[in-house]
């Protein structure tokens, strides 16, 4: 057995699952089902819940992006060169967000006959749109943009506290410790964040558009909640680590904790999450940080499972997890168009034909799936390549 883990078996599966969710949560939201068969009516309950992917992303990114320092860190080896991370990271996600950002802030001048908002526009182009309200939705033909500035701002906070633990200790017991620390002292500051930066209730509310509802989101979708389920997924890369090394068997047994850990997952968000709204307990986005603990937890679990992770790992999972960041990036700019231009009632809780729906639906994810394959094929991938043979010639310290 190798000394240092370099694949998540189940990751792909999961980023598959987190991707799609997304998609089916803001395809649901165009469905008015008070007419619908009760089956309809439940899975429609569900997809308006499915907003929980966003939340699956960051335990994700922030699993895989841990992984190398912990395994490092466990086995005793250099950590990984600090320039390599950002060289990744900045491959990884500004031309294909930069793309996005720019043909949406074009199109808007198109099929909205909107002027460039320069504020939204800029801040975003500089990932710092999550901030402020006015800048929160850096396009507004593109909603879910927004949260692309906090995940880059999580990229640059975490090397920060890896290096922090892992420069003071060399004892996984100390450093899980420190890490649920850091955790918690997250957890405790929340509510003085929200109380600090509560926005005014001027113009306040989605019926105002996207500043209005980004003025009903902040402070509750702010930095430290999502930087806190990052850590979660550090905490599943930390114990995937530490597992991997003492080579524990239980096979069956990891199945059967995956198994669990969604359901209550499941149980969880069906119970607690009111779509749009943070936690009544937690005062949080995506019942955080519960949900996030949960899917670390069912990641840790399928890593290790004899067959949770073949299911999840298989063909067409694999290769939609290539895309699932371009799927993110371009399904609303089609659900925007056929709004605007094709399909006047396809709006919020707008369609009562099923077969419409699922029509629209399969064009939505159809469409995205197309582009983002054509993306991947000729953008992300070649300056990916691109990046990764210049990482292998860097000899820097760290």
């Amino acid at each position: 057995m190798k000394t240092q883990i370099s694949r998540i078996p189940g990751a792909d599966g999961l980023r598959t699952i987190g991707c799609l969710l997304v998609v089916w949560h803001h395809t649901t939201q165009r469905f008015n089902p008070e007419q619908a068969p009760f089956w309809l009516q439940n899975i429609h309950f569900f997809g308006m819940r499915a907003e929980v992917g966003v939340s699956l992303f960051f335990v994700l990114s922030g699993c895989l992006l841990s992984l190398p320092f912990w395994s490092a860190f466990l086995s005793g080896e250099p950590l990984p060169r600090i320039r390599h991370y950002i060289l990744n990271r900045t491959a990884r996600i500004v031309p294909a967000f930069w793309l996005n950002l720019i043909f949406c802030t074009v199109l808007a001048l198109w099929i909205s006959d909107q002027t460039v908002n320069w504020r939204r526009f800029i801040s975003g182009l500089l990932f710092i749109n999550s901030y402020h309200f006015s800048s929160f939705f850096p396009a507004e033909l593109n909603g879910p943009l927004w949260s692309i500035g906090l995940e880059v701002s999580c990229y640059a906070l975490l090397p920060l506290v890896l290096f922090a633990i892992i420069r003071s200790t060399k004892k996984f017991s100390t450093a899980l410790l420190a890490l649920v620390s850091w955790i918690i002292v997250l957890q405790l500051i929340n509510p003085w964040i929200i109380e600090t930066f509560m926005t005014s209730d001027d113009l306040k509310g989605w019926q105002y558009g996207l500043i209005g509802g980004a003025k009903q989101w902040l402070p509750y979708w702010n930095i430290n909640t999502f930087f806190t389920q990052f850590l979660l997924g550090s905490l599943a890369a930390l114990l995937i680590t530490w597992i991997h090394h003492k080579k524990l068997q239980s096979r069956y047994l990891f199945d059967l904790s995956a198994i669990i850990f969604a359901l209550a997952a499941v149980l969880l968000v069906a119970i607690r999450l009111q779509p749009g709204s943070p936690d009544s307990l937690s005062q949080q986005p995506y019942v955080a940080p519960y949900y996030a603990l949960l899917m670390a937890l069912v990641l840790v679990s399928a890593v290790f499972s004899s067959k949770i992770s073949y299911i999840l790992d298989n063909r067409l999972f694999r290769w939609l997890a290539k895309l699932s960041f371009s799927i993110y990036l371009w399904h609303m700019v089609i659900i925007v168009l056929i709004e605007r231009k094709i399909s006047s009632d396809y709006v919020y809780y707008g369609l009562t034909s099923i077969w419409r729906w699922v029509g629209i639906s399969a064009v939505v994810l159809v469409g995205s799936v197309l582009i983002a394959a054509a993306s991947w094929r000729w953008i992300e991938s070649p300056i990916l390549q691109k990046a990764r043979k210049r990482t292998s010639s860097i000899k820097s310290p760290i």
